[in-house]
């Protein structure tokens, strides 16, 4: 059962979003390449990351993700994203 937590509406833009791959990540010792949920935070999920998401934001030009099933279902950037994107 998927619990839903509320978010405030993100302020970065969402660029990309795939299956999960470590090899996507361009910095592999973050939490999102090594499978933990960054969307939602280490403290507040204990989800594993099904997806990799890269946002910008005013600060950064690419910013990675990693991702759970919940958090994907749930915002509403990222169902936005994904009914434009389907994930192949």
């Amino acid at each position: 059962m998927i619990r839903l937590i509320a978010m405030p509406r993100m302020t970065s833009k969402i660029i990309d979003i795939q299956r999960w791959d470590a090899r996507l990540f361009r910095n592999p010792s973050t939490d999102g390449a090594q499978r933990k949920c960054s969307a939602h935070g280490k403290e507040s999920c204990n989800r594993p990351a099904v997806a990799y998401v890269a946002l910008s934001d005013a600060r950064t030009e690419r910013k990675e993700w990693g991702a759970c099933d919940q958090w994907l279902a749930t915002n509403e950037d990222a169902v936005a994203y994904l009914a434009a994107h389907p994930l192949a």
